[in-house]
């Protein structure tokens, strides 16, 4: 059977939960030396989050995407030496889960 369906190649995960304001929010990637995953759930009910984060595809340009209230962001193709970075809409800020697979 290929691939193996029990093979796992992440050594480490993580789990955060932190609030992306208007002044905006690192999550610190480059202590890894690869990335799996990384997935942002937007926890507020009614504002959006931007992610900006570089990937091998894009490399010179950073990726921009807006994460609706409530919605899911999934990235495989992820640069770790580029950091994670969330921006809310404003200084109330919306509350973020942040999961990282790696290694």
């Amino acid at each position: 059977f290929a691939p193996d369906a029990q093979a796992i190649s992440a050594t480490e995960y993580r789990h955060m939960e932190m609030t992306a304001t208007n002044a905006g929010l690192t999550v610190t990637t480059s202590t890894l030396s690869s990335i799996d995953a990384v997935m942002v759930k937007n926890n507020d009910a009614d504002d959006y989050v931007t992610a900006t984060f570089r990937s091998a595809g894009n490399s010179t340009t950073p990726n921009v995407i807006r994460i609706a209230a409530g919605g899911f962001l999934v990235v495989t193709d992820f640069t770790v030496a580029n950091n994670l970075a969330l921006t809310g809409p404003d200084s109330a800020g919306c509350e973020c889960e942040i999961f990282i697979v790696g290694s």
